[in-house]
């Protein structure tokens, strides 16, 4: 149950949102729900999922990239911090050498984190400061409970699912063992996320099984809100 609102709304959410899509319900307002989950658990399908039912979803991942991109507000603090090696030549971060810098070094990936997590926080308190269109409102976040950022929400959904799903699927993205190994090990394990959360979607099985997963919480969160 979310505890301290790191959101100070100047707007109140609006219920004159677009028609409603699958599910005949109220919007809850006020209240503030996040998937996290672990790396390669399915949380970006899991959005795709959430806003084809008409939910809001803001992805924290795609905050950081808008934040790296050529122009974003963290390229010159990334710059000083780890050089012009991380410097594309189009004026944004070159993501796959700042990645394994941080991934190798904990130190590192600390520094990152304090730089990147208060923009991202900035963005979603924009967001939540803006009426609601949608039926629910989702902030995906990863690195949630990492960032301290637990008691902002009124519910919490994991992703999770095995190990060997997680590397699999790493390296079918074309990372090696171990990086796929440093990555998975970078984070909180999916377990301990699991056990922080309100709610868990195990997702080793198929798309279908996600979508219909992803049914049942907007149906369940609509009628019940919590």
């Amino acid at each position: 149950m979310r505890k301290h609102p790191f959101i100070n709304k100047s707007a109140t959410n609006s219920l004159d949102g677009p028609p409603d899509i699958g599910h005949d319900a109220r919007i809850p307002e006020e209240k503030r729900f996040a998937v996290t989950g672990g790396i390669a658990c399915g949380k970006s399908v899991f959005a795709r999922f959430l806003a084809e039912l008409g939910c809001e979803v803001m992805d924290a991942d795609d905050v950081v990239h808008r934040l790296e991109a050529p122009g974003g507000r963290s390229v010159p603090l990334l710059a000083e911090a780890f050089g012009p090696a991380v410097c594309a030549a189009d004026g944004g971060i070159r993501r796959d050498v700042l990645g394994r810098l941080v991934f190798s070094d904990p130190v590192a990936r600390k520094r990152l984190n304090a730089i990147i997590h208060p923009l991202v926080r900035d963005e979603l308190d924009d967001w939540f400061r803006r009426p609601q269109t949608g039926k629910l409102r989702f902030a995906v976040i990863p690195l949630l409970f990492e960032a301290g950022w637990r008691d902002q929400f009124d519910t919490v959904v994991c992703l999770a699912c095995s190990a060997a799903q997680q590397t699999e699927r790493l390296i079918s993205r074309g990372l090696t063992d171990q990086e796929a190994a440093r990555r998975i090990g970078a984070q909180m394990p999916v377990g301990e996320k699991a056990r922080l959360s309100d709610r868990v979607v195990w997702n080793d099985g198929s798309l279908e099984a996600l979508r219909r997963e992803a049914d049942g919480l907007v149906r369940d969160l609509s009628e019940n809100g919590a």
